[in-house]
């Protein structure tokens, strides 16, 4: 997806949900169409106002935690494998509604999507005897005989003695229901690897400093001196860890985000989802 369209779905998203909580009318532009001087200059990402007082404004700046992109891609890629598996069921003698939760991410070339689909549909095929409305299989490893191209994740403790090291990645599906003909993912991505350290990696990216300065808090800074009311920095993610994220903004030298006023997590998985992190 592109960089500017994230940006925008992000400050719709937390400005549906601001105005809800707060009882406001908020909308958006963006900072250089607001202010035409600040075109091919450091500026921040959009101001914000209400409708029936636009002097009166805000200035957002949105980071996207560098995990998101690769997420994206995959799960636009599990939903087009899931549109195109529900329409082979049918003719495959399958029936049933199933979800599909955290997935692994997959980098498939063109020509293994249809191989992949082929060992998914099989696999089903194979399974759906005796298979309980609400219950959940890892069919993970059944997809990897048929597709060597399935992914890997570390194994866990207990299952290092039948896995090894690495263990076919999972893939948790559950039957939701034993009419229709449908299978859906449900939940994003999960990048393979310590989940952990992906998000702390993502967080110190934005949050690096250059120059001595935090290039979110220089940004903001100049929404400030345009005479911002407030200025808030919007990090967007997936499934990222909230506990661990804002303990990172609560441990960063406060100097260093002087100029930043609020900052939220919206979670670009869930349209409902933001968490206020930080408040000066």
């Amino acid at each position: 997806m592109d960089k500017q369209i994230e940006e925008k779905i992000c400050v719709e998203r937390f400005l549906n949900w601001y105005n809800k909580r707060q009882n406001r009318d908020y909308t958006y532009e963006k900072a250089t169409v607001h202010f035409p001087c600040l075109k091919n200059k450091l500026n921040w990402d959009f101001v914000v106002y209400e409708r029936d007082n636009p002097q009166e404004w805000i200035g957002i700046e949105v980071k996207e935690l560098h995990s998101l992109r690769k997420t994206s891609i995959s799960l636009e890629l599990w939903r087009r494998l899931c549109s195109d598996l529900t329409k082979d069921l049918p003719g495959k003698g399958i029936q049933g509604e199933f979800e599909i939760s955290f997935p692994p991410v997959l980098r498939l070339r063109q020509k293994e999507s249809q191989t992949l689909l082929d060992a998914f549909g099989q696999v089903l095929i194979d399974k759906q005897s005796g298979w309980r409305v609400g219950e959940t299989k890892d069919i993970g490893p059944d997809v990897r005989s048929k597709f060597p191209n399935w992914p890997k994740g570390k194994s866990d403790v207990d299952e290092y003695e039948k896995w090894r090291t690495y263990r076919p990645c999972k893939l948790e599906i559950k039957k939701v229901s034993d009419l229709g003909c449908k299978v859906s993912v449900v939940t994003s991505p999960l990048i393979i690897g310590d989940v952990v350290q992906e998000d702390k990696k993502a967080f110190n990216e934005v949050f690096k400093l250059k120059n001595s300065v935090i290039q979110a808090d220089r940004q903001l800074e100049l929404a400030k001196e345009k005479e911002a009311r407030k200025t808030i920095l919007l990090l967007a993610g997936i499934g990222v860890d909230e506990g661990l994220t804002e303990n990172s903004v609560q441990n960063l030298d406060h100097d260093l985000i002087s100029h930043i006023d609020c900052i939220y997590l919206v979670d670009m998985g869930n349209g409902d989802s933001v968490v206020k992190l930080y408040a000066s």
